[in-house]
């Protein structure tokens, strides 16, 4: 009797380690996307400014990752808004292409970061609103039937993420934006470009991504680029790139110190004329499939214990049987 207890213990306890995989999807990665809305005040505001377009410029380094962001808006109204844009700090965001992975983009490792209101650097607060304190914020002010340019700078730290797909995992650098937040201007977003460079010899062969749209790299600048018309009626899928390794010993807060640097290259990097470049249509492995033999071994014993010691017992049994009758048929011999 206690083989079949042991038995039935085994096969729950199988169950258990199943049911209990952490939710795939890639996690603490670094990232960014366009600016949400903050406060109730300026929810009747929100629909009346468009975002008419965004450039995103991305380099990626081992360990961190520069951006530059250049987005242009239209207040449609016929009066100036004023409302308030910003970054949450820290967030969970639902991927739209894979619903049954998660983003989760850590935004307080938005180091050294500054905004520009057509071209004059504008005053960064940290601010709380209803729902949350952490928000990088600033204040615009929108004039009517006119063309506001806004552009953002960051540092953010990729080192610290990792790709989750049941019971494996990939530690890489990690990096998204987030696509859908465009969504909550008034739409459409007439037309977005997305180029992503690899410094520090990066190699593409080593890269994972899931994009909204189709990939081109230039493989002699390295660099990877899509694009976007006519989006953000309804939340679009989210830009995630892995590379390289997870570093040991990383000092993030020296490269935060060479920030001037770093945002010296990408305002060199933006301003390269990417129509002469050669782009060739490229597809890349995708980012939520891990390798490894976890979810294999687990499933395997699993499988194993529920239906593989059932027909062992069966098969014992038989063979008991046939022992048994056979012995009885020679002694009646």
């Amino acid at each position: 009797m206690k083989k079949y207890i042991y038995i039935f213990g085994f096969i729950i306890c199988a169950s258990f380690l199943v049911s209990n995989s952490a939710q795939p999807g890639v996690w603490n990665a670094g990232g960014s996307g366009a600016f949400t809305l903050l406060y109730p005040e300026d929810t009747i505001a929100y629909k009346k400014i468009q975002m008419k377009s965004e450039a995103i410029f991305m380099q990626l380094y081992k360990g961190f990752a520069t951006v530059k962001g250049t987005y242009h808006f239209k207040n449609t109204a016929s009066d100036t808004l004023k409302i308030k844009v910003g970054y949450p700090i820290n967030a969970v965001f639902e991927n739209i292409g894979f619903n049954e992975y998660a983003n989760q983009v850590v935004l307080d490792d938005l180091y050294k970061i500054k905004g520009f209101v057509n071209r004059k650097e504008t005053v960064l607060y940290k601010k709380q609103n209803a729902q949350t304190n952490n928000w990088y914020v600033w204040e615009i002010t929108f004039p009517p039937n006119k063309i506001t340019e806004f552009t953002v700078y960051f540092l953010v730290n990729t080192n610290n993420a990792s790709t989750l797909e049941g019971y494996n995992s990939d530690k890489k650098n990690a990096f998204i934006y987030l696509i859908e937040t465009g969504s909550l201007w008034k739409s459409p977003i007439e037309k977005g470009v997305f180029y992503t460079q690899f410094k520090d010899n990066l190699s593409i062969d080593n890269v994972k991504t899931s994009s909204p749209a189709s990939l081109y790299f230039d493989r002699e600048n390295t660099i990877l680029k899509f694009s976007l018309s006519d989006y953000g009626k309804t939340p679009d899928a989210n830009f995630v790139v892995t590379y390289g390794e997870t570093l040991g010993n990383f000092n993030f807060k020296k490269i935060t110190e060479k920030s001037h640097y770093y945002f010296n290259e990408i305002d060199a990097f933006s301003s390269k004329e990417m129509n002469l470049l050669s782009f060739d249509r490229i597809a890349l492995p995708n980012v939520y499939k891990v390798d490894g033999i976890g979810n294999f071994s687990i499933h395997f014993l699993y499988t194993f214990l529920i239906y593989g010691i059932p027909f062992l017992l069966i098969v014992l049994v038989i063979i008991m049987l046939r022992f048994v009758y056979l012995k009885f048929i020679k002694k009646t011999i």
